[in-house]
């Protein structure tokens, strides 16, 4: 008995891609209209502006450092959607740019800059995030920064001595601007993925409440209805891979076109 040929096993193969390629197609369209109606979810409710917000308002924490937040960085708590409905990247440059403000000038902005040098309660996370604290006294890097920045200006006599308190201080703020880097950094990472995780299950759960109307939706033409239970399989089946179904429909359409 010979061993089949490359023809004759693309022969047998061709019926079941044209199988699959029918129902994914239909499940590429569903997976389309879904992601249309999500955008459109997204741009009538604002619902990018309300994930931010809430996103920010847990991260803060305190109303008051909010409102010096939105003050530095969208000029007015009552224009925060001005900084919040922008994409994630955007609205984390305004807030890196206001927390450039609120470390040149603690004393103004005291609640947000506090906000920005706390470390983490957990012993752990102190460790991790460096301590923040001038070795030489043991002061908190955000105590002897905020005291060398709101100092009066140094007399003639105390310029002359040797400036100790400026090398101290030069140290403290370059740990401050690392530690705030990194705690924008963190913050960002977990607000995107957040805003993806959301859009992905969102977009799966449509897409299989959309693939179950159409199973149980009553027929004229004497197509098959399955079973409940066998439409809600094939829903959540076909709203798990909706996402990927137009690659694979490229793909198995780009192999029958080069076998044809």
């Amino acid at each position: 008995m010979q061993n089949p040929s490359a023809l004759d096993l693309a022969n047998r193969i061709d019926p079941f891609v044209r199988y699959i390629l029918d129902y994914l197609i239909v499940i590429a369209a569903i997976a389309t209209i879904t992601m249309a109606l999500l955008e459109l979810a997204k741009a009538l409710f604002r619902l990018r502006y309300l994930f931010h917000k809430w996103c920010v308002t847990t991260w803060v924490g305190n109303p008051f450092t909010l409102n010096e937040l939105l003050i530095l960085s969208a000029s007015d708590v009552q224009t925060a959607g001005a900084l919040l409905d922008q994409p994630t990247d955007k609205m984390m440059g305004q807030i890196q740019s206001a927390a450039n403000v609120a470390v040149d000038f603690p004393d103004l902005y005291s609640n947000f800059y506090s906000f920005l040098t706390r470390v983490p309660r957990s012993e752990a996370a102190a460790r991790i995030a460096g301590g923040i604290t001038t070795p030489e006294s043991g002061t908190p890097d955000s105590d002897v920064w905020r005291n060398f920045i709101t100092k009066a200006s140094p007399t003639p006599s105390e310029q002359s001595g040797p400036d100790e308190e400026v090398v101290a201080a030069t140290r403290a703020r370059a740990r401050i601007d690392h530690f705030i880097t990194r705690k924008l950094d963190a913050f960002q990472t977990r607000t995107e993925y957040l805003w993806a995780r959301a859009n992905q299950a969102i977009s799966v759960a449509g897409a299989a409440v959309f693939i179950f109307v159409l199973l149980r939706s009553p027929s004229t033409t004497g197509v098959y209805v399955p079973s409940v239970a066998r439409a809600i399989f094939l829903s959540i089946f076909g709203g798990m891979i909706a996402p990927f179904a137009k690659d694979v429909v490229a793909a198995l359409s780009g192999l029958r076109a080069r076998r044809s």
